[in-house]
């Protein structure tokens, strides 16, 4: 891994990706300076993006520079398929970003189940609630 390597900044990949225009982060950015915060907040805050699409550029960033244990993975499964065969850029690229979507995909699905879980329980609650309503009465 080279840890040596330029970050690209979020701004700058949150325009790549078409999440804002141009003007729209100079936008965010004089707020920034003039309020203090993080970028990505503030953009969401400014209702330019939602948290989801900001985690995802944060998750770019990271992987870009071999920051997450998904993007090492990518980096060395990346190495191996060079060596192994003369497996096309774009192949490699897309096959690690289904990685990263894959491993997105089960923490939003670990959350679903969660809320689901919890959702449950408050209905149940609710029935109980409701079952001792109708004794007093």
């Amino acid at each position: 891994m080279d840890t040596a390597a330029p970050k690209r900044r979020l701004g700058d990949i949150f325009v790549e990706r078409g999440l804002v225009t141009q003007e729209q982060l100079d936008e965010a950015l004089a707020e920034q300076r003039e309020k203090g915060g993080k970028l990505g907040e503030v953009l969401v805050e400014m209702g330019y993006m939602t948290r989801i699409e900001l985690a995802g550029a944060i998750s770019e960033q990271w992987t870009d520079r071999g920051v997450t244990f998904s993007g090492r993975k990518a980096q060395e499964h990346q190495a191996r398929a060079d060596a192994a065969s003369s497996t096309s850029v774009v192949e490699v690229a897309l096959r690690e970003r289904l990685e990263a979507i894959a491993a997105e995909l089960a923490g939003r699905d670990e959350r679903i189940a969660r809320q689901s879980a919890t959702i449950d329980a408050l209905l149940l609650r609710v029935k109980d609630l409701e079952a001792a309503l109708a004794d007093d009465d």
